[in-house]
């Protein structure tokens, strides 16, 4: 772990850099879309961008800043998900259904240019936003830098792919059972998945807050350090007033957390599937880094979380899929081979009585897990249960003809069915592949679990890039 790091800096620093004059937003943006360029072609992370726009831009930041603009994030290159609405840039979501797509902003693409951002590219994901491997029949397989025969996850993979090369600075993605953070685990980076409602989801797709997901669809930061995630989170954050799960919550400082005084919780088996035993050393890594500066830690055995998975995918599919096959008129029949399976698996919708029981069982495991987080601060523990495996290739420990009923993701389901913050961070490898550890905190407490993951980051020595496959 303690390898040299040859990383950029964060963007925290590249800010500071700008403001100070030793770099300008054009170098910037310039320095970012080559690097994206020079491994775009292996990766196939990137679906839309216009380098010469975002350089126009740059240099309209760089005039602002001269005549003395202070925005946050004045002239800083982001790149975002293709599932969020972006006004100049495709939104496909990875469906032939909106190949010509052309949207407007969505709140929180909005709330990113109003604090000086530049918006420079859009990144791959699984149609409809729907597997574990981002890959799709309109783009194409996104490939993992390390190992270009391994899966980056999903379903925001084409992010976590640029931050994992060292390619882009900071990216927008959204989780619904995971979709940022096992890309952070496979990749070595690190991101979080907000409370939900903590950044309003107007604008991405699909829209799920009037169906079965309900709340389970969270917007949120994606990066290479814990800094740059608690430098994106405000801005995002906060009600717009359209999303109805969006509350007006402050969000803490992540910079005023005593480690020191923490009470930390952990487990390395959710009753499901055994994790691999690197898997549990980095569990055990992050845990005594928070230890060593003075934390209380303490071995806890999980609620039954064995239903998890299921209360999940039946509350996704509670209408027999009608949703979705309407969403996704405009394919023709035109879908990847493994979303297909997905849609041939949609069973008939249930019936109210049932609808009601089955949400009935959505909010007692929610409120079980929030009571059992309630007596932490933070909750360490796996994100998946190993690292990256190879494309089309089942999860550590799970069996192949299982592979597309998910079961090895239980670690996350779990607690995006809790609705709680989830931050993953880097703490360990297995095969040459990261492996990156869940630390979960209670309910709009977003800023402790942040706090508690850059503890682990420095005690690690930092992001080190992944790109021996390019």
């Amino acid at each position: 772990m303690n390898k040299k790091n040859t990383a950029l800096p964060s963007a925290c620093d590249y800010l500071k850099l700008m403001k100070k004059g030793d770099i300008s937003s054009e170098e910037l943006v310039k320095q970012t879309l080559d690097r994206i360029n020079s491994v775009n072609d292996k990766l196939n992370a990137v679906v839309d961008c216009d380098d010469e726009r975002s350089l126009s831009l740059a240099k309209q930041a760089d005039k602002a800043r001269a005549e003395g603009s202070e925005l946050p994030l004045l002239g800083l290159p982001i790149t975002i998900k293709d599932s969020i609405d972006v006004d100049g840039f495709i939104c496909t979501g990875g469906s032939f259904a909106r190949e010509h797509h052309k949207p407007e902003d969505s709140s929180c693409a909005a709330r990113l240019r109003q604090a000086g951002a530049i918006l420079i590219a859009k990144t791959n994901c699984p149609e409809y936003s729907s597997s574990y491997e981002t890959d799709n029949a309109i783009f194409g397989r996104t490939n993992h830098p390390a190992n270009l025969e391994h899966t980056p996850g999903g379903s925001t993979g084409g992010e976590g792919a640029l931050l994992a090369a060292d390619a882009t600075l900071v990216g927008i993605g959204l989780d619904g059972g995971g979709s940022i953070r096992v890309p952070s685990h496979y990749y070595g980076t690190v991101g979080i998945r907000p409370t939900v409602g903590r950044v309003p989801d107007t604008g991405s797709w699909p829209e799920t807050r009037d169906t079965g997901y309900r709340d389970l669809m969270c917007i949120g930061p994606m990066a290479r350090y814990v800094e740059d995630l608690s430098l994106l989170l405000p801005i995002m954050s906060g009600p717009d007033w359209l999303d109805p799960y969006a509350p007006p919550v402050p969000l803490g400082d992540m910079h005023q957390i005593d480690v020191s005084k923490m009470k930390v919780g952990y487990y390395n088996y959710d009753g499901t599937i055994e994790v691999s035993d690197e898997t549990k050393s980095a569990i055990e890594t992050a845990v005594k880094a928070l230890e060593a500066k003075g934390a209380t830690v303490s071995e806890v055995t999980p609620p039954d979380l064995s239903q998890a998975t299921a209360i999940f995918f039946s509350m996704a599919g509670a209408d027999g899929g009608i949703r979705t096959w309407k969403d996704l008129e405009g394919c023709k029949g035109r879908h990847h081979e493994q979303f297909q399976s997905l849609l041939n698996g949609f069973g008939d919708p249930l019936p109210l009585a049932e609808f009601f029981d089955l949400q009935g069982r959505f909010f007692q495991f929610r409120s079980m897990m929030r009571q059992f987080v309630a007596a932490y601060d933070v909750i360490i523990c796996p994100v998946t249960t190993g690292p990256a495996p190879k494309h089309g290739i089942a999860p550590y420990g799970a069996k192949q003809e299982e592979y597309l009923q998910y079961a090895a993701f239980n670690y996350v389901h779990a607690w995006a069915v809790a609705g709680v913050p989830g931050a993953v961070v880097n703490a360990g490898e297995q095969d040459g592949l990261p492996l990156g550890v869940q630390i979960v905190s209670q309910a709009f407490q977003e800023h402790i679990a942040l706090a508690a993951a850059a503890t682990v980051e420095k005690s690690l020595g930092g992001f080190i890039p992944r790109r021996t496959g390019l």
